[in-house]
């Protein structure tokens, strides 16, 4: 297992970051990617988008809604959010949907992976009246520094840039690296970079384990669960676990 150490990428990120750390306190700032078109259902038009806030808890918000503010019933939009922190997967998790009839839905994430530069995307489902739902991507948010006022734990966070991230293929011709970029699932490596459930262990799960398929309908998806699940973590050989990564 490699030991990654994490620093700014860029002449712009340094610059921030030195505003940042330089003043000794974190500033409560949130960004907003770009919006998306994410689809439509029953002839209203949606649209998506992902927001990163750092004050007071750090959170990855992904969100559909109307373009029009019309509402569609329960279970014909879904969120699935994701955050990273300098390339590699902090938290993920499951499609949650809307329970009531809707014009937006939002759903967020609540880990943290320690200080450092972190950014959001995530994933929507729109029911297309007929017979599946289509999935679209929350357009990245830029980075943002977040650190917490007290520290956690008395492990270190693991320290990370996005190019300390080990990028390849395997002897089992698994290809292995950061998913902060895909912009599908099936755009993926094998293997994902992710911080493990210990908050410092540095690996890659699975992108079998790590993808979700929307539900089959809107009745199946008012009937699921927000049960967490805990996939495996590998070294980039995809064999040794080195830990485990939980999608809530």
């Amino acid at each position: 297992m490699k030991r990654l150490t994490r620093s700014m990428s860029t002449a712009a990120v340094a610059v921030a970051a030195f505003g940042l750390i330089g003043a000794g306190t974190a500033q409560a700032e949130s960004l907003t990617g770009w919006v998306g078109p994410a689809g439509s259902a029953s002839g209203v038009i949606f649209l998506n988008t992902s927001t990163i806030v750092n004050a007071p808890d750090l959170k990855a918000e992904s969100k559909i809604y109307s373009a029009f503010g019309q509402t569609v019933p329960s279970g014909e939009i879904g969120v699935r959010a994701r955050l990273f922190s300098s390339g590699a997967l902090c938290e993920a998790t499951n499609y949650r949907y809307n329970s009531s009839p809707a014009a937006q839905f939002t759903h967020k994430t609540t880990n943290t992976c320690g200080a450092g530069w972190y950014n959001s995307h995530g994933y929507t489902a729109v029911w297309d009246g007929t017979s599946a739902y289509k999935e679209a991507l929350t357009l990245p948010t830029n980075p943002l520094w977040w650190e917490p006022a007290v520290a956690r734990s008395a492990s270190p966070a693991p320290e990370l840039t996005p190019e300390s991230i080990p990028t390849g293929t395997n002897s089992d011709g698994q290809t292995y690296g950061s998913g902060a970029s895909a912009t599908t699932d099936a755009d993926l490596p094998d293997l994902v970079a992710a911080i493990g459930d210990d908050g410092t262990t540095v690996g890659f799960v699975r992108s079998a384990d790590l993808t979700e398929a929307p539900a089959a309908n809107p009745a199946e998806a008012s009937k699921q669960s927000s049960a967490e699940r805990t996939i495996p973590l590998f070294n980039e050989d995809g064999q040794t676990q080195v830990g485990t990564f939980t999608l809530t």
